[in-house]
């Protein structure tokens, strides 16, 4: 199966090499609202959320089912993925939002959020049972360089066959986990 036009075209029009993450929010949107559409009960937010200490800010995209957060995308740009330091700051800022979510109950057995570079997106998910998150964070050491978010963590493409169908793949385990939620 393949993107919609809608999609494929919001996506054509971005220029991949950008350094402005705002134009993917656009695409992700639109993606976003044809994945979970509101007839089925889903409402996808932006959030913008600052950066602690900084002037920055990012926009996080909550789908929700019945107000409850079943799925969530944190957007860089594509840039940000041959940076080591952008990828480590990714994936420190999308645990922070595990954590935020964690506070509350997690009435679902797992909570998916991807954090996405340009259209390569990460997948990270909690288990509500134990609290696991995973990937595990790799802990850096002080006595060697170690990459603590290696790129090959966002191997997948939102454009390619395969990431399309991880993509679909994940909302439809989200979706099945999201079914019985009522009002």
């Amino acid at each position: 199966m393949t993107w919609s036009d809608s999609v494929i075209e919001q996506f054509s029009l971005v220029d991949l090499f950008t350094t402005d993450e705002s134009d993917f929010y656009g695409p992700y949107n639109t993606l976003l609202f044809e994945l979970f559409p509101a007839n089925e009960h889903y409402q996808v937010s932006p959030q913008f959320k600052r950066i602690a200490g900084s002037m920055e800010f990012t926009v996080l995209y909550i789908v929700s089912k019945r107000k409850v957060p079943v799925f969530f995308i944190e957007i860089k740009t594509y840039l940000a993925l041959d940076k080591v330091s952008s990828r480590t700051e990714a994936d420190d800022q999308i645990r922070k939002r595990f954590v935020e979510f964690a506070s509350s109950s997690i009435p679902t057995p797992k909570l998916v959020g991807l954090s996405v570079m340009g259209t390569h997106f990460s997948i990270y998910e909690l288990t509500t049972a134990n609290n696991r998150l995973l990937p595990v964070r790799i802990i850096p050491d002080p006595r060697f360089l170690i990459d603590t978010a290696p790129k090959e963590q966002w191997s997948y493409d939102i454009l390619d066959p395969a990431g399309e169908a991880k993509m679909r793949e994940i909302v439809e385990e989200v979706k099945a986990m999201s079914v019985d939620l009522n009002p």
